[in-house]
């Protein structure tokens, strides 16, 4: 039996897409081990601190906190995982629109928000260099406090689960297997 491994169980969301993929006949795991076919980062951690807006004495250690929660712990964790994917080998990360440098509508926040922007750029470097091996990745946000948590896990679970999505059947060069692109619950595209 194929598994999914979660960095984390803990969120509703997480709890909500870990049931749907159970009862679709995957194992659940948080432990590395053989015949993983998704690796699934629901980490979303915001640190103490990590509230002001500009002008207001923006806190250094709370975004370096952030980016090692949100940052360097999970992408540990994937590179634990690699020798061991198989099958789809999809690769996913939830993500959030405040991390757009364009759409974000915070003005506060701004370590979780980097270090998501910055998972953004490591991830693209990662995709290109593994896209060729199999692997596939995906960023989604959750629309945490926005959405219901069960609503978005079956967002989650159809987008990480298809294989191919085309916006626009005339242009194939925006498929997300080429291009990492964050979609959020509703299934808009966010620019980051």
């Amino acid at each position: 039996m194929n598994k999914v491994y979660f960095t984390s169980l803990e969120s509703d969301f997480a709890k909500a897409l870990a049931k749907l993929f159970r009862e679709n006949g995957f194992e659940i795991t948080t432990e590395t081990g053989i015949n993983i076919e998704y690796f699934i980062d629901t980490t979303d951690y915001t640190a103490e601190g990590d509230d002001k807006a500009v002008g207001e004495g923006l806190s250094s250690e709370a975004g370096e906190e952030s980016f090692r929660k949100n940052v360097c712990e999970p992408l540990d964790k994937l590179d634990s995982c690699f020798y061991y994917m198989c099958g789809k080998k999809r690769i996913c990360f939830l993500s959030s629109r405040d991390s757009s440098i364009s759409l974000s509508p915070k003005t506060r926040g701004f370590g979780h928000n980097m270090a998501k922007a910055a998972l953004h750029n490591i991830l693209t470097i990662t995709k290109n260099g593994l896209i060729e091996r199999g692997f596939t990745f995906r960023l989604f946000d959750p629309l945490t406090g926005e959405y219901p948590p069960e609503l978005a896990a079956k967002s989650a679970y159809v987008y990480f689960t298809r294989d191919r999505y085309f916006d626009n059947d005339a242009d194939k060069t925006r498929e997300d297997e080429r291009n990492l692109l964050l979609r959020d619950a509703k299934g808009r595209e966010i620019p980051w």
